[in-house]
Protein backbone atom coordinates (compact mmCIF):
# COMPACT_ATOMS: atom_id res chain seq x y z
CA UNK A 1 0.00 0.00 0.00
CA UNK A 2 1.45 3.04 -0.93
CA UNK A 3 1.66 5.77 2.02
CA UNK A 4 0.85 9.07 0.21
CA UNK A 5 -1.75 8.11 -2.05
CA UNK A 6 -3.80 11.17 -3.53
CA UNK A 7 -1.56 13.45 -1.43
CA UNK A 8 -0.34 16.71 -2.77
CA UNK A 9 2.97 17.72 -2.08
CA UNK A 10 5.40 20.99 -2.82
CA UNK A 11 8.86 20.62 -2.08
CA UNK A 12 11.37 23.28 -2.58
CA UNK A 13 15.00 22.85 -3.47
CA UNK A 14 13.94 19.53 -5.05
CA UNK A 15 16.01 19.70 -8.19
CA UNK A 16 19.73 18.31 -6.70
CA UNK A 17 20.45 16.29 -3.07
CA UNK A 18 17.91 15.50 -0.12
CA UNK A 19 14.75 17.46 -2.17
CA UNK A 20 15.61 15.42 -5.32
CA UNK A 21 15.18 11.99 -3.16
CA UNK A 22 12.30 13.51 -1.33
CA UNK A 23 10.72 14.36 -4.44
CA UNK A 24 11.38 11.08 -6.74
CA UNK A 25 10.34 9.32 -3.05
CA UNK A 26 7.31 10.99 -2.40
CA UNK A 27 5.96 10.26 -5.87
CA UNK A 28 6.84 6.73 -5.51
CA UNK A 29 4.42 6.43 -2.69
CA UNK A 30 1.63 7.98 -4.46
CA UNK A 31 1.86 11.79 -4.29
CA UNK A 32 1.48 14.60 -6.58
CA UNK A 33 4.86 16.06 -6.43
CA UNK A 34 5.65 19.74 -6.73
CA UNK A 35 9.42 19.98 -7.89
CA UNK A 36 10.49 23.36 -7.43
CA UNK A 37 13.82 24.89 -7.06
CA UNK A 38 16.00 28.18 -7.88
CA UNK A 39 17.41 26.23 -11.34
CA UNK A 40 14.48 25.26 -13.37
CA UNK A 41 16.67 22.61 -15.53
CA UNK A 42 17.16 20.51 -12.80
CA UNK A 43 13.57 20.84 -11.45
CA UNK A 44 12.68 19.73 -15.08
CA UNK A 45 15.11 16.64 -14.68
CA UNK A 46 13.30 15.24 -11.42
CA UNK A 47 10.07 16.06 -13.00
CA UNK A 48 10.43 14.57 -15.79
CA UNK A 49 12.03 11.26 -13.82
CA UNK A 50 9.09 11.10 -11.64
CA UNK A 51 6.44 11.31 -14.99
CA UNK A 52 8.67 8.24 -16.52
CA UNK A 53 8.45 6.38 -13.50
CA UNK A 54 4.71 6.84 -13.56
CA UNK A 55 4.12 9.23 -11.28
CA UNK A 56 2.48 13.03 -11.07
CA UNK A 57 5.02 15.73 -10.64
CA UNK A 58 4.94 19.08 -12.05
CA UNK A 59 8.02 21.39 -11.72
CA UNK A 60 8.10 25.25 -11.07
CA UNK A 61 11.31 27.71 -10.62
CA UNK A 62 10.81 29.19 -7.48
CA UNK A 63 13.53 31.75 -5.36
CA UNK A 64 12.25 31.18 -1.78
CA UNK A 65 14.11 34.44 -1.38
CA UNK A 66 11.60 36.13 -2.89
CA UNK A 67 7.32 35.82 -1.34
CA UNK A 68 6.25 36.90 -5.00
CA UNK A 69 7.70 33.28 -5.68
CA UNK A 70 6.83 31.61 -3.20
CA UNK A 71 3.15 33.22 -3.45
CA UNK A 72 3.29 32.06 -7.12
CA UNK A 73 4.28 28.52 -6.02
CA UNK A 74 1.33 27.74 -3.49
CA UNK A 75 -1.31 29.23 -6.26
CA UNK A 76 0.06 27.57 -9.13
CA UNK A 77 -0.31 23.98 -7.26
CA UNK A 78 -3.88 25.07 -5.69
CA UNK A 79 -4.54 25.47 -9.33
CA UNK A 80 -2.86 22.72 -10.71
CA UNK A 81 -4.43 20.26 -7.78
CA UNK A 82 -7.16 21.89 -5.83
CA UNK A 83 -5.42 21.06 -2.56
CA UNK A 84 -2.29 21.23 -0.79
CA UNK A 85 -1.21 18.70 1.76
CA UNK A 86 2.63 18.70 2.55
CA UNK A 87 4.59 21.30 2.44
CA UNK A 88 8.08 20.33 2.57
CA UNK A 89 10.33 23.63 3.02
CA UNK A 90 13.96 22.17 2.53
CA UNK A 91 15.65 24.55 0.00
CA UNK A 92 18.96 26.19 1.59
CA UNK A 93 21.67 28.95 0.26
CA UNK A 94 23.54 27.40 -1.49
CA UNK A 95 26.16 30.11 -1.63
CA UNK A 96 29.66 28.84 -1.73
CA UNK A 97 30.91 31.15 0.93
CA UNK A 98 28.67 29.35 3.39
CA UNK A 99 31.27 26.58 3.58
CA UNK A 100 34.35 29.21 3.83
CA UNK A 101 32.54 30.44 6.72
CA UNK A 102 35.38 30.35 9.18
CA UNK A 103 36.75 33.38 10.54
CA UNK A 104 34.15 34.53 13.29
CA UNK A 105 36.15 37.92 13.73
CA UNK A 106 35.32 39.12 10.40
CA UNK A 107 31.77 37.84 10.84
CA UNK A 108 30.49 38.15 7.30
CA UNK A 109 27.25 40.22 7.77
CA UNK A 110 25.94 39.72 4.29
CA UNK A 111 25.95 35.89 4.39
CA UNK A 112 24.04 35.68 7.68
CA UNK A 113 21.16 37.92 5.82
CA UNK A 114 21.27 35.67 2.89
CA UNK A 115 21.43 32.32 4.81
CA UNK A 116 19.04 34.12 7.49
CA UNK A 117 16.58 35.43 4.13
CA UNK A 118 16.84 31.67 2.49
CA UNK A 119 16.98 28.92 5.33
CA UNK A 120 14.18 30.71 7.72
CA UNK A 121 12.04 33.28 5.81
CA UNK A 122 11.99 31.45 2.66
CA UNK A 123 10.05 28.86 4.56
CA UNK A 124 8.25 30.52 6.58
CA UNK A 125 6.67 32.51 4.17
CA UNK A 126 5.92 29.48 2.08
CA UNK A 127 4.10 28.47 5.85
CA UNK A 128 2.04 31.77 5.47
CA UNK A 129 0.94 31.05 2.09
CA UNK A 130 0.30 27.92 2.39
CA UNK A 131 -1.37 27.20 5.85
CA UNK A 132 -4.84 28.92 4.63
CA UNK A 133 -4.98 26.28 2.21
CA UNK A 134 -4.23 23.51 4.68
CA UNK A 135 -6.70 25.14 7.52
CA UNK A 136 -9.91 25.06 5.14
CA UNK A 137 -9.05 21.04 4.34
CA UNK A 138 -8.38 20.64 8.44
CA UNK A 139 -5.21 18.90 7.77
CA UNK A 140 -1.93 19.07 6.26
CA UNK A 141 1.59 18.42 6.79
CA UNK A 142 4.48 20.83 7.31
CA UNK A 143 8.07 19.29 7.06
CA UNK A 144 11.71 21.82 7.05
CA UNK A 145 15.20 20.68 6.41
CA UNK A 146 16.84 21.54 9.51
CA UNK A 147 20.59 20.45 10.53
CA UNK A 148 22.65 18.82 13.67
CA UNK A 149 24.58 22.16 13.40
CA UNK A 150 21.21 23.49 14.69
CA UNK A 151 21.66 22.00 18.09
CA UNK A 152 25.46 22.56 19.39
CA UNK A 153 27.91 25.06 18.89
CA UNK A 154 30.32 25.15 16.01
CA UNK A 155 33.50 26.22 15.08
CA UNK A 156 32.68 27.31 11.14
CA UNK A 157 29.63 27.81 8.94
CA UNK A 158 28.57 30.43 11.89
CA UNK A 159 25.73 31.73 9.83
CA UNK A 160 24.27 28.32 8.73
CA UNK A 161 24.04 26.77 12.26
CA UNK A 162 22.53 30.19 13.54
CA UNK A 163 19.98 30.10 10.61
CA UNK A 164 18.93 26.58 11.46
CA UNK A 165 18.04 27.11 15.43
CA UNK A 166 15.96 29.83 14.25
CA UNK A 167 14.03 27.51 11.74
CA UNK A 168 14.06 25.27 14.51
CA UNK A 169 11.86 27.69 16.69
CA UNK A 170 9.56 28.69 13.90
CA UNK A 171 8.58 24.51 13.21
CA UNK A 172 7.64 24.45 16.98
CA UNK A 173 5.58 27.20 17.28
CA UNK A 174 3.55 26.58 13.95
CA UNK A 175 3.24 23.07 15.45
CA UNK A 176 2.14 25.02 19.00
CA UNK A 177 -0.08 27.68 16.89
CA UNK A 178 -2.21 25.16 14.29
CA UNK A 179 -1.49 21.57 15.62
CA UNK A 180 -5.19 21.90 17.00
CA UNK A 181 -6.42 23.12 13.83
CA UNK A 182 -4.99 19.74 11.91
CA UNK A 183 -1.75 21.18 10.53
CA UNK A 184 1.16 19.90 11.87
CA UNK A 185 4.89 20.91 11.97
CA UNK A 186 8.12 18.64 12.11
CA UNK A 187 11.75 18.87 11.28
CA UNK A 188 14.41 16.59 9.95
CA UNK A 189 17.84 17.45 11.34
CA UNK A 190 20.43 15.38 9.23
CA UNK A 191 23.46 14.52 9.81
CA UNK A 192 26.45 14.04 7.19
CA UNK A 193 24.58 13.38 3.97
CA UNK A 194 26.77 12.30 0.77
CA UNK A 195 25.26 14.87 -1.29
CA UNK A 196 27.11 17.46 -3.95
CA UNK A 197 27.84 20.05 -1.22
CA UNK A 198 29.12 17.28 1.08
CA UNK A 199 31.65 16.43 -1.89
CA UNK A 200 32.27 19.89 -3.22
CA UNK A 201 32.93 21.16 0.58
CA UNK A 202 34.83 17.97 3.01
CA UNK A 203 38.35 15.88 1.57
CA UNK A 204 38.88 12.70 2.37
CA UNK A 205 40.16 13.07 6.26
CA UNK A 206 37.38 15.31 6.82
CA UNK A 207 35.17 12.08 5.45
CA UNK A 208 36.55 9.42 7.42
CA UNK A 209 36.72 11.63 11.08
CA UNK A 210 32.76 11.55 10.00
CA UNK A 211 32.69 8.40 9.69
CA UNK A 212 34.63 8.17 13.10
CA UNK A 213 31.97 9.98 15.38
CA UNK A 214 29.27 8.36 14.21
CA UNK A 215 27.25 5.11 15.57
CA UNK A 216 26.80 3.09 12.22
CA UNK A 217 28.95 2.08 9.65
CA UNK A 218 28.48 4.59 6.86
CA UNK A 219 27.06 8.37 6.15
CA UNK A 220 23.42 9.11 5.40
CA UNK A 221 22.45 9.11 2.10
CA UNK A 222 19.57 11.73 0.28
CA UNK A 223 17.40 8.57 0.71
CA UNK A 224 17.73 8.27 4.22
CA UNK A 225 16.25 11.72 4.58
CA UNK A 226 13.76 11.19 2.00
CA UNK A 227 12.33 8.60 3.68
CA UNK A 228 11.51 10.39 7.15
CA UNK A 229 10.06 13.18 5.16
CA UNK A 230 7.39 10.58 3.50
CA UNK A 231 6.82 9.39 7.49
CA UNK A 232 6.39 12.68 8.10
CA UNK A 233 4.11 13.43 5.36
CA UNK A 234 2.19 10.31 5.89
CA UNK A 235 -0.99 9.84 8.04
CA UNK A 236 1.23 7.20 9.89
CA UNK A 237 2.66 10.22 11.86
CA UNK A 238 -0.29 11.88 12.69
CA UNK A 239 0.79 12.24 16.26
CA UNK A 240 4.07 13.68 16.08
CA UNK A 241 3.91 17.36 16.00
CA UNK A 242 7.10 20.02 16.71
CA UNK A 243 9.60 17.47 16.43
CA UNK A 244 12.99 17.87 15.75
CA UNK A 245 13.86 14.46 14.53
CA UNK A 246 17.39 13.53 14.33
CA UNK A 247 18.58 11.55 11.42
CA UNK A 248 22.38 11.59 11.79
CA UNK A 249 23.63 7.81 12.28
CA UNK A 250 23.48 8.44 15.92
CA UNK A 251 26.34 11.34 15.38
CA UNK A 252 24.68 13.02 18.63
CA UNK A 253 23.60 10.50 20.94
CA UNK A 254 26.69 10.21 22.66
CA UNK A 255 29.43 12.62 24.55
CA UNK A 256 32.26 13.72 22.73
CA UNK A 257 34.69 11.08 24.49
CA UNK A 258 33.04 7.86 22.98
CA UNK A 259 35.24 7.91 19.81
CA UNK A 260 38.34 8.64 21.71
CA UNK A 261 37.50 5.44 23.82
CA UNK A 262 36.66 3.36 21.13
CA UNK A 263 39.28 4.01 19.52
CA UNK A 264 41.40 3.39 22.24
CA UNK A 265 39.51 0.20 23.71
Amino acid sequence: MKRLIEKVAVITGAGSGIGRASAQTFAAQGAKVVVTDLYPDAAERVAHSIKDAGGHAMALKVDVGQEADIKRMIESTIEAYGRLDVLFNNAVNKNPETARDVDFINFNEELFHANMRVNVLGGVLACKHALPHMLEQSQGSIIFTSSTSSIAGEVAQFSYGASKAALNWYVQSIAATFGKRGVRCNAILPGVIRTAALEGWANDKMVQAFLDIQNVPQLGEPEDIANMAVFLASDESRYVNGALMRVDGGMSCTTPMVPVVRAYL
